[in-house]
């Protein structure tokens, strides 16, 4: 985790339904009206009066729209996080990611800088983005707005906003979500505080927590000025104390041990849960271990080279190797050459070549079999890197209990298969789009082209699947979701976040504006506070999980 930086830590949500079993879906657009009145609180979707608690006005001749209002207008699964240091919005839309600077007036979608006209602001504690962008932050979006859908009556003070959407029609035979039980009450190991800025659970018992610093200008990275660091457990008891600005970068490597770089990134250094220095890092970066080895990577003769080093940072397997992955079920994948001449194969703890390079790429083991790509496709070798399934698929996921999903490469079908390569059940037919896994290899989301929708040359729908097939958005991001046993939902009439079983079972009652996945029994979990001035303030918890009592 970056210094100063709000991830935003949240699941995925795409747009559209999916169809029968191996149907491209039917599609039609529908087109959103938005209205806001100036000088009022009035705002509207489709003439239904939605939620603002100030004021719409003018500024240098631009309509100032407030952006949480407008984007939760657009769908209630909006996730907004506010750095009130940095004064910089994140928004998750759908699958799109806007980050708003206020203070250098950018705006960003998934990482490009877009136009800006006029100057962002905040208001009686509100974000507000001048109309005109909106053009410009949507098309980013994927909807097809024009000038002309962005209209301003002078004669009324009325600005009008026209969207357009997607949306599938048919919705025969999808799984849908449905939320039931009050939920009870969260059991909090660590009560809600102001502590802290931010709080990452980190695995194995360990949160790192910050306090963002308060005089530092935005943008400007000054040594160890702008956060304060602890590591603590799940009580909110201080394990590891780092002096105050001492530290740009933090992260926990798991094996007890934590990664750190100074504030003045002169040293790195890596130590244990009491803080002590277990080793310095002579290396450019270190990653997580895994099976008690962590890749390490640094220039070697000019030439970027990876290798392993061991939990007391000895290097166990020099640095050799153009890329490499952690160790899983004792080898670990690695690769030898540059660019289109790089081949993989799968290495052993004493870096010796158990399955020759000889792929053009290959995912870690899992269950016994690892993903590999050659010439002819993609296809799953035993630990001997033997094909135990034959490279004739376009892509795949890993194996979960025993079946991946397969993508065929002659007409792009998607098929559970089982461990010996059997296709179980046809899911669906990918005509003109793609399909890849997602999250826990147990869910499979498919881009279908549909052609000429509403005079459009083409428009694109995403679909979800897991194994049994078909699912809706809420089912998805449920499934995505799920660690020992609970998922975070949103619940729409609370406007508030629980958390549910695989069933939709509401086990923990919706309380949160924020709430993570639950890891090693814990979660963590945000709430908004209103204070009496007006201003807003956030507060972090930490929750456990009633199902690992």
């Amino acid at each position: 985790m970056k210094k100063g930086l709000c991830i935003l830590l949240s699941s995925a949500m795409l747009m559209g339904t999916a169809p029968v079993y191996g149907n491209v879906p039917e599609v039609e657009q529908v087109t959103h009206t938005y209205r806001a009145e100036v000088g009022t609180k009035n705002f509207y979707k489709d003439d239904v009066l939605q939620t603002l608690d100030t004021e719409i006005y003018l500024k240098d001749g631009y309509v100032m729209l407030p952006v949480r209002a407008f984007f939760t207008a657009m769908g209630d699964q909006t996730v907004i996080d506010w750095n009130r240091e940095k004064r910089i919005a994140s928004v998750l839309q759908g699958a799109n990611i806007i980050t708003m600077n206020v203070d250098q007036n950018e705006i960003q979608v998934n990482g490009k800088v877009l136009p800006v006209s006029g100057k962002m602001e905040t208001k009686d504690g509100r974000l507000f983005v001048p109309l005109r962008n909106w053009k410009h932050i949507l098309n980013a979006c994927n909807y097809p707005l024009t000038d002309e859908d962005i209209v301003w009556n002078s004669a009324e003070q009325e600005a009008v906003v026209k969207i357009k959407e997607s949306k599938v029609t048919e919705q025969k035979d999808v799984r849908e979500l449905v939320l039931s039980g009050e939920g009870q009450a969260p059991s909090y190991a660590m009560e809600m505080t102001e502590q802290y800025d931010f709080i990452e659970n980190a695995g194995d018992g360990y949160f790192i927590a910050l306090k963002y610093g308060k005089d530092v200008p935005v943008g400007v990275i000054t040594a160890g000025q702008e956060c304060d660091y602890d590591v603590i457990d799940s009580t909110g008891k201080v394990l590891i104390d780092f002096t105050a600005h001492s530290v740009f970068q933090l992260e926990y490597l798991g094996e007890n041990l934590f990664y750190v770089t100074s504030a003045d990134l002169r040293e790195k250094y890596v130590v244990d849960q009491t803080g002590k220095t277990v080793f310095t890092l002579p290396y450019d970066r270190i990653l997580d271990y895994s099976e008690g080895m962590a890749v390490v990577g640094d220039m070697v003769n000019g030439e970027y080279l990876y290798g392993y080093v061991d939990v007391k940072g000895n290097l166990q397997i020099p640095l050799q190797f153009t890329k490499a992955e952690p160790f899983s079920e004792g080898v670990a994948a690695v690769s030898q050459g540059k660019l289109e001449q790089k081949k993989w194969g799968f290495v052993d703890k004493n870096g010796k070549f158990v399955v020759e390079p000889i792929y053009n790429a290959c995912g870690s083991f899992r269950e016994g079999l690892a993903m590999v790509r050659t010439s002819e496709g993609v296809g799953f070798v035993n630990h001997r890197g033997e094909f135990v399934i034959s490279p004739v698929y376009k892509s795949a996921s890993n194996f979960v209990n025993g079946t991946a999903f397969a993508v065929t490469g002659e007409n792009n079908e998607v098929w559970i298969i089982d461990d010996a390569g059997k296709k179980l059940r046809k899911i669906t037919e990918v005509k003109g789009g793609s399909a890849s896994a997602e999250g826990n290899d147990q869910l499979m989301q498919v881009e279908y082209i549909v052609e000429g929708v509403a005079g459009e040359d083409h428009t694109h729908v995403i679909q979800n699947y897991d194994k049994n097939g078909a699912i809706s958005d809420d089912v998805f991001r449920l499934e995505k979701g799920l660690s020992e046993g609970l998922a975070p939902v949103y619940d729409n009439t609370r406007k508030m976040m629980g958390y549910a079983d695989e069933t939709g079972n509401m086990m923990i009652m919706p309380s949160f504006t924020k709430a993570e996945s639950f890891k090693d029994g814990y979660a963590v979990v945000k709430h908004l506070v209103e204070k009496s001035d007006g201003s807003r303030d956030e507060e972090w918890g930490i929750i456990a999980n009633p199902l690992m009592k």
